[in-house]
């Protein structure tokens, strides 16, 4: 008897990249990590949660860092993972 295989769909890891610029911070915010960062966070999780065939592979959080270049750690370390596959 032939064994029938259910198609599976394809899962795709996602990398959430979280940014802030500090100009873009309220003057005086002493918090470890912004309102904003937390929102995307949030917005983003219940987004992939939504989608059947997307998982989260990680978080990269670069709070407090200017979009104007790319010298930012984990903006780096997400382009590293993306290499690595």
């Amino acid at each position: 008897m032939e064994q029938m295989q259910m198609n599976m769909p394809d899962i795709y890891d996602a990398a959430l990249y979280l940014r802030l610029s500090k100009d873009d911070m309220e003057e005086g915010d002493a918090k470890s990590e912004s309102n904003s960062i937390a929102n995307q966070r949030e917005l983003l999780r219940s987004f992939v949660k939504s989608q059947q065939d997307i998982q989260i592979f990680d978080i990269y959080v670069d709070d407090g860092y200017s979009g104007g270049n790319f010298d930012r750690p984990e903006f780096k370390r997400m382009t590293t993972d993306i290499e690595a596959g």
